[in-house]
């Protein structure tokens, strides 16, 4: 009898333990397919509950190796529709969004929004662009804020609900506004009354850097209506501060006791400075010189090289920021004739012996203000090399460039070693 009750009780306990082992899959497995559906539809409501709109605080870079960018994203009926200081801050883009089950929910911008996707496209020799994210792990969120991380480069960032009644183009006419007063890239860090460091906050860039005693800050920031924000806090005293304010009166960012407070550097020259006939010096003995004059587009200037009595016009960029002018690779026209596609002025390093290609490289000129000059200086675009020269190489109808019976190129004109240019008129 005992046995026969044993053999009972026995078998009971096995099907107690298939019937708890089906539950447990029934309990863990279907419902967790079914909590990562839900948060899809959850994470969906919420995106589309908020009537202003989200900002997104947006860092591209592996790292957060390039700056930062303000988004304004209002998401409705499956689209999106964005602003942002990305191209063109007045311009606003719809198209289409996803929140999608991947490892877990992500947002996606599955269709390309002139907004958004310029921040991941690819660059001509760039394949990778500036690293920026289109689609995005959606990590934790409450109501008014939702937590990002890029699903390519893994960069953080934060969705923040807008108020209701946020006027979007005010606000990215605040950014613009902002953006414009900080001009200059320079700027004394004082806190109290004491002058910390001088370090940069390049627009350029969107990036700050400052040693401030031990510690060295290099990161990302993103502006906003009022100021800047940084990526992370940065500690004085044991003292944090993320979020500046642009005083426009005073031209400095401001929170708390500390004050960022632009300064023009001496070598800084204005536009109008760079008009006028220069002489450029180089390894060559005759006299070159250099005309400038400003040109119809922003923050162009229009040159004329005059060189063994033959004046070639080229194009100058000049560079608000740091107040000096960039002379690239470029094609010029042959006054002459003589040569039947032109001429390409070529980038290239004398030291290395080294031939660039057009749209590769180009040189700064720098005011050096104890030496009356402005100082020659490669641009750095180029990995490896120093840009020191430009060759004016000559094309033939075939549109390839003529060769000497040596069978090396003719030059129409040839800048090796170019140390400087110094003001004539």
């Amino acid at each position: 009898m005992k046995k026969a009750y044993f053999l009972f009780i026995s078998v009971v306990l096995t099907l107690l333990m298939q019937s708890c082992l089906h539950e447990k899959n029934t309990t863990f497995d279907l419902p967790a397919a079914e909590r990562v559906d839900q948060s899809v539809a959850d994470y969906t409501t919420l995106l589309e509950s908020s009537e202003g709109g989200w900002m997104l605080h947006y860092y591209a870079g592996r790292n957060y190796s390039y700056g930062g960018y303000t988004l304004l994203l209002k998401f409705k009926n499956g689209h999106v529709t964005a602003m942002g200081d990305v191209l063109d801050p007045e311009e606003k883009a719809t198209s289409e969004y996803e929140v999608v089950k991947d490892q877990g929910p992500m947002l996606s911008f599955n269709v390309y929004n002139k907004v958004i996707h310029p921040l991941a496209a690819p660059w001509l020799g760039n394949p990778e662009g500036i690293q920026g994210d289109y689609e995005f792990a959606i990590l934790r969120a409450t109501t008014d804020s939702i937590v990002l991380r890029g699903r390519k480069w893994k960069n953080e960032m934060v969705l923040t609900r807008l108020p209701k009644d946020t006027n979007w183009d005010e606000y990215m006419m605040g950014i613009i506004t902002v953006k414009d007063g900080m001009s200059v890239s320079t700027y004394n860090f004082i806190q109290g009354n004491d002058t910390l460091a001088q370090g940069s906050i390049d627009p350029d860039t969107r990036r700050i850097t400052v040693t401030l005693g031990q510690t060295k800050w290099d990161m990302p920031y993103c502006t906003n209506a009022t100021g800047i924000v940084l990526r992370q806090p940065i500690t004085i005293g044991g003292k944090q501060y993320q979020n500046l304010t642009w005083n426009e009166t005073e031209r400095a960012l401001t929170e708390g006791e500390l004050k960022v407070a632009q300064y023009t550097p001496s070598n800084h020259k204005k536009i109008d400075f760079w008009v006028g006939e220069w002489q450029l010096k180089t390894s060559l003995r005759k006299r070159i010189t250099l005309t400038l004059e400003r040109a119809t587009a922003p923050n162009t200037l229009k040159g004329y090289l005059l060189y063994d009595k033959v004046s070639y016009e080229l194009q100058l960029t000049y560079d608000p920021i740091n107040g000096r002018i960039e002379l690239p690779g470029q094609p010029v026209i042959d006054p002459t004739y003589k040569y039947p596609a032109g001429i390409v002025m070529v980038p290239a390093s004398q030291k290395d012996s080294k031939l660039f290609g057009e749209g590769k490289g180009s040189m700064y000129f720098t005011w050096n203000e104890d030496m009356s000059r402005a100082d020659a200086e490669d641009s750095g675009q180029i990995s490896g090399y120093t840009v020191d020269s430009f060759l004016g190489v000559a094309y033939g109808e075939d549109l390839s460039p003529l060769l000497n019976p040596k069978g090396g190129y003719v030059y129409a004109f040839t800048l090796p070693n170019i140390e400087y240019i110094k003001k004539l008129k």
